[in-house]
């Protein structure tokens, strides 16, 4: 099954809006849901993976694994890494999210043509910049 273009452009959407939940969830201490916050981002960044590779998120799947490269799965794995429970890992899994979602976002704008909305990215960006003392002031792919 392919993706519609309003499912894409709803995962663009929601991968802002689940990090722009993460200040709030740092400053209570709430480890439980910052890690939910970055894993629904992770999960956002994975069907948008399988979106480039022309299909949906299969519903009750047992083999992720075929529908991914070797190095989309590699990818997405290191994310599912935390050092410790503490506000700096999820910040970590929430930056390397990005720098993965940076990779995938323009490939689907243009596969899917969708318009997309810059100012979302920018405000959320500014927000975890702002409320987080830990968030890195750039985030760089090169």
């Amino acid at each position: 099954m392919r993706p519609t273009q309003e499912n894409v452009a709803q995962l663009l959407r929601s991968f802002w809006l689940e990090l722009a939940a993460m200040p709030d969830l740092l400053r209570r201490d709430e480890h439980l849901l910052a890690e939910a916050c970055t894993a629904n981002a992770r999960r956002c960044v994975l069907e948008m993976m399988l979106a480039l590779n022309g299909i949906a998120y299969p519903p009750d799947t047992i083999h992720l694994n075929t529908y991914l490269s070797a190095s989309q799965r590699a990818a997405i794995e290191k994310t599912l890494l935390a050092p410790a429970v503490a506000g700096e890992s999820w910040i970590g899994r929430a930056v390397a999210l990005v720098v993965i979602y940076r990779w995938y976002a323009p490939q689907l704008v243009t596969a899917y043509s969708l318009v997309y909305d810059a100012s979302l990215e920018a405000h959320t960006l500014a927000r975890l910049q702002a409320e987080l003392p830990d968030w890195p002031s750039a985030i760089t792919t090169d």
